[in-house]
């Protein structure tokens, strides 16, 4: 993938030293990738969709920020 932007290489790349955070895995649900990160009740919220399928970044149940149900 190429990345063309008149942004600084420091705003794009902005945070990614938080989402390599050990709190944060690496998992498919459903046969969707994503970054995960696991809540103080035990639930999983969604961080970032890692999945190469446009479409599945228009599914609601994978907004980051939402709770997976396992």
């Amino acid at each position: 993938m190429i990345l063309w932007t008149p942004m600084q290489l420091e705003l794009v790349f902005e945070g990614l030293e938080k989402m390599c955070d050990p709190g944060y895995q690496h998992v498919s649900h459903r046969g969707v990738p994503m970054l995960v990160e696991k809540t103080g009740d035990g639930g999983v919220r969604v961080a970032r969709l890692l999945s190469t399928d446009p479409r599945d970044y228009l599914k609601a149940e994978y907004v980051p920020g939402s709770m997976l149900e396992c």
